[in-house]
């Protein structure tokens, strides 16, 4: 199992007469400043509501990554300096939830470059089965999810602990799992693969002998940085 990625989510509001296309706008000028100040690696994407209910406790979440815990604190130091001042001050959201976690990622077989500029990701809570670890299921979902890569199925997903601010409803789970695909088109073919050829087989009974999730909700992902 590898090392686990540092993230944070911020759940945001549109501010009263601000649009998402305000937003974009604006995180055109946070990027020219991550160019000119970054030291972090920090990369980072907003998630927008597709398939949630209800639909209106949030207008998007920013999802940020760092390789390591001491990178994401020198991100933080990063944006709460001066040279960030104009930016974090004209913000055109409010912020209602925010907390971190780390990721272990799984590999994917595609890149960055090949996410459309609303690519789907859906999230779900997991419980991890009698005697079962993360490793655990790192391991059988990394074996189950072959099957597509062999296939030519393009998808991706990372097992996600909630650390600080998490909400109370998360520590009701070990792990939250989310999978992510290029555009959508991929994630049906993903879904009809799984139907026709990934289902009871020995590794898929595998990873249902590892852990079980529920409350699954998905979001249109547009790649920031």
């Amino acid at each position: 199992m590898p090392d686990p990625i540092r993230a944070e989510y911020l759940m945001c509001n549109l501010n009263d007469g601000k649009s998402f296309d305000d937003f974009m706008k604006w995180s055109k000028s946070w990027n020219k400043v991550m160019d000119a100040t970054d030291e972090s690696g920090y990369d980072a994407a907003v998630m927008v509501p597709r398939y949630r209910s209800p639909l209106t406790d949030f207008d998007m979440f920013w999802v940020g990554h760092t390789d390591t815990t001491t990178n994401l604190g020198k991100a933080l130091d990063n944006w709460f300096g001066d040279g960030f001042k104009r930016v974090r001050d004209s913000i055109p959201v409010t912020c209602v939830q925010a907390f971190n976690a780390v990721q272990w990622v799984l590999e994917s077989n595609f890149a960055p470059e090949d996410l459309s500029n609303a690519y789907p990701v859906s999230y779900r809570y997991c419980n991890l089965k009698e005697g079962k670890t993360l490793e655990d299921a790192y391991i059988n979902l990394s074996n189950q999810m072959k099957i597509s890569h062999e296939a030519g199925i393009r998808n991706s997903a990372r097992l996600i602990r909630p650390s600080n601010g998490a909400p109370a409803q998360l520590a009701e789970y070990d792990f939250v799992l989310s999978y992510g695909s290029p555009d959508w088109e991929e994630w049906g073919k993903t879904i009809d693969h799984y139907w026709s050829e990934v289902n009871n087989t020995d590794e898929n009974k595998m990873v249902k002998e590892t852990y079980s999730c529920e409350n699954s909700r998905m979001y249109s992902g547009t790649l920031i940085r």
